[in-house]
């Protein structure tokens, strides 16, 4: 994603957009979307909404904040430039004030969830906001408990996450690289070595293992280690079998091909027993950092991604659900498992699965998906439709071109998106506007009718471009032409911005013309556009 950002203009471009939405709703006091049901708020929130879509349907946005100031992608923004513009001075100081330490928001994302991050950045903070903690766990010493760290906002396409969080994941080593001196170092968990004795038999047990120095000791302390694993495993202690394997994914990079390389593996066999997959698998919405037990659980293959495949189906909670879903797109394994979920008579299955197959890139599911459009039940057609388009296959986008007349709004939103992405991800081809077009005449929702648009211009055709100017044009008095029906400015100026990017130069003319319009706001877009 950060490849998407071209230069440092238009990521702050994109950074401003967000900072004028927040101001506008601030200032009007939205609190939530619902807010905008009332037409006097709605027309300025609306408008800023427009153009933070308009720049994430172009690039995504990385933004993080670290030491006072915003840093995106790998450019810090000017200090001077935050103290001359008061609207990122005060998004700075939203961020800071909230705990955020990064932001991130993904090409495409729905304006529903935009403004649902600019509400949250809209907001004061209060004693419920979420902080995450700065514990990672690296050695047996993370056997202590420990409270999961928490997202300020998490969805399909955005996340934000509290400086805390951040902190961590920029500062802390990287997996292979900690000391085991705390974990041979039994003094340390004396305390916890009195409330439980399962866990001081652990501790005592890897310090032998870790300070092997030769095959036949490590396979001595190995033996130890398998029985507290066997009765960690009987008692149902996640928390110790969590423990154990991470440390021993440590120990393994530090032992490499070397003594002891044997003992390790005998090791991660036992781990890899069901039972044991699934307690430990029970663990991973507790951990801020699961990179070495994933890698752990990448060992056991389909059987894993079966595991943690099953957690998310009963998973009660959103954070949950999320971070299994994350650690099975982690693995990147389990098409077999995920194809047959498919086919399950559960809604919610089958949008899970769908879900991953399509963050997986599993290019081969695009034929078991396509169907799911034609499905009774519109949550399963949204996923499906979202599944398509991060698959991005030719069958997928073709596929998905019938959408526009689907029911459902962001349904035919992911539809127009399927025609803007066809040039490049379908090798080539370019579908014929005309199907596009005349969805556009009858779209009744505004960000449907805008993603059309703007699909409109990036396929680029004659057709299309034609559509276009009749729409930026329509309240222009054309020689020898009937007048066509009059435009909202917001459509007029979407339709000339989609002009200006397929065309460039060559719509300069129209652009003049628009300089001089009736209505205020299209006379201020074109002369803008001209600079």
């Amino acid at each position: 994603m950060q490849a998407a950002i071209p230069d440092g203009r238009a990521a702050r471009g994109t950074l401003r957009s967000l900072a004028l939405l927040v101001d506008r709703m601030a200032t009007l006091g939205v609190s939530t979307p619902g807010a905008l049901n009332d037409p006097a708020v709605a027309v300025a929130v609306r408008d800023a909404l427009r153009q933070f879509t308009s720049r994430i349907r172009d690039s995504a946005m990385i933004c993080k904040v670290v030491e006072g100031q915003f840093v995106l992608g790998a450019d810090p923004v000017d200090r001077g430039l935050t103290r001359d513009d008061p609207l990122l001075g005060t998004l700075l100081f939203r961020c800071l004030s909230l705990g955020i330490g990064s932001i991130t928001v993904r090409q495409g994302a729905a304006p529903g969830e935009l403004l649902t991050l600019a509400s949250l950045l809209s907001q004061p903070r209060t004693a419920g906001t979420p902080v995450a903690t700065n514990e990672t766990p690296t050695s047996l010493s993370a056997l202590s408990d420990h409270q999961p760290s928490r997202e300020l906002l998490r969805s399909w396409s955005v996340q934000v996450a509290p400086a805390e969080l951040m902190t961590s994941r920029l500062e802390t080593p990287a997996a292979g690289n900690p000391a085991f001196s705390e974990a041979s170092d039994e003094s340390a968990f004396s305390d916890a070595s009195e409330r439980d004795g399962l866990l001081h038999q652990a501790v005592t047990a890897f310090a032998r293992f870790a300070n092997a120095h030769d095959d036949l000791t490590a396979s001595k302390a190995a033996d130890a280690l398998l029985e507290v694993l066997d009765t960690a495993e009987f008692r149902g202690d996640a928390r110790v079998l969590e423990g154990i394997a991470v440390a021993t994914v440590t120990h393994q990079h530090t032992v490499s091909t070397g003594p002891g390389r044997l003992a390790v593996e005998r090791v991660f066999r036992r781990l890899q027993h069901r039972s044991s997959l699934d307690l430990l698998a029970s663990r991973i919405p507790l951990l801020p950092d699961r990179t070495l037990l994933l890698e752990l659980l990448s060992r056991a293959g389909e059987t894993a991604v079966d595991v943690l495949v099953k957690q998310l189906m009963n998973a009660n909670d959103a954070a949950s659900r999320r971070a299994y879903f994350d650690s099975v797109v982690a693995l990147d394994l389990g098409g077999t498992v995920l194809f047959e979920l498919v086919r399950d008579s559960r809604w919610y299955v089958v949008r899970n699965a769908v879900a991953l197959l399509g963050e997986m890139g599993v290019e081969q599911s695009d034929s078991a998906m396509l169907p799911l459009l034609q499905h009774e039940d519109e949550r399963i057609r949204v996923a499906a439709a979202r599944a398509l388009v991060r698959l991005g296959t030719a069958k997928a986008l073709h596929g998905l071109h019938a959408g526009v007349d689907d029911p459902n709004a962001e349904v035919r939103r992911m539809a127009a998106v399927s025609y803007g992405l066809a040039p490049t991800a379908a090798g080539g081809m370019r579908p014929p506007a005309a199907r596009l077009a005349m969805a556009l005449e009858k779209e009744t929702d505004e960000d449907v009718a805008l993603e059309m648009l703007a699909s409109l211009g990036k396929l680029g055709s004659a057709d299309a471009i034609q559509r276009l100017l009749r729409i930026t044009m329509a309240q222009q008095s054309q020689a020898g032409e009937a007048p066509d029906k009059p435009r909202e400015a917001w459509l007029r100026i979407a339709a000339l911005e989609a002009l200006v990017k397929a065309r460039g130069n060559a719509v300069m003319p129209y652009v003049d013309q628009l300089v001089n319009d009736a209505d205020p706001e299209v006379a201020q877009a074109a002369f803008r556009l001209r600079g």
